[in-house]
């Protein structure tokens, strides 16, 4: 019996290490970790975000802004009297009248224009005309000519109007100037654009000096 005891002994003095609770082949990231995780992705969508936004606001300015449509303006200053003789009896007519043409391009792109012409009318017929040859005017800027239109005076002397106008001193006369081009936008996009721009004149004979009513139209296609 003592020996039985004896050799208990050293398992009672040495018992088997106890197991844990719990074992883990992979252990959970700290909290921290997660946070700078969590932090890092909300910043990178507030950046994609923000990207996108201004893409768009790109895209719309391009779109309503630069791409947009704009008129192409014509005006026709007053008509001048640059040489002016005239008879009564017989009745003779030496006329030549001049014009001032401006051009406004509003759009971000040039326009470029084709061959024209100024033509002026006397009671419906054609009296006089000058051509307007073919050119550019630059995205966002102003082109002014000076134009010389020598009067038809045959055509003048057959009207039965004439004489009378000439006793009262006052010439009405009519002007008509149409401009056709096109607005090249990064050479892709294209828009045309016809102007056209008329006046009434009435030219004093005695002061040779003019006045004038003007009325524009654009037609954009």
């Amino acid at each position: 019996m003592q020996t039985e005891e004896k050799l208990e002994d050293p398992l009672k003095q040495n018992p088997a290490p106890e197991e844990p609770l719990y074992t883990s082949a992979t252990t959970e990231e700290p909290p921290k970790k997660k946070r700078k995780k969590c932090i890092c992705l909300k910043i990178s969508c507030c950046i994609l975000l923000i990207i996108i936004l201004l893409l768009i606001a790109t895209f719309l300015f391009f779109a309503l802004y630069l791409f947009k449509k704009r008129a192409v303006q014509i005006t026709a200053s007053s008509a001048t009297v640059e040489n002016l003789s005239f008879t009564i009896t017989p009745v003779t007519l030496n006329l030549v009248m001049g014009s001032n043409i401006a051009i406004k391009n509003p759009n971000y792109a040039g326009y470029e224009y084709e061959n024209s012409n100024t033509t002026f009318y006397y009671h419906g017929t054609l009296a006089g005309i000058s051509p307007l040859p073919a050119g550019v005017v630059k995205a966002r800027s102003n082109k002014k000519m000076h134009l010389s239109v020598y009067m038809n005076a045959t055509t003048m002397i057959g009207s039965p109007f004439l004489l009378p106008e000439l006793i009262a001193g006052q010439l009405p006369l009519t002007t008509n100037t149409s401009v056709t081009g096109k607005v090249v936008l990064f050479n892709s996009i294209k828009f045309h654009a016809t102007v056209t721009t008329s006046c009434e004149v009435i030219v004093n004979l005695q002061t040779q000096t003019t006045t004038s009513d003007c009325k524009g139209d654009v037609k954009l296609f």
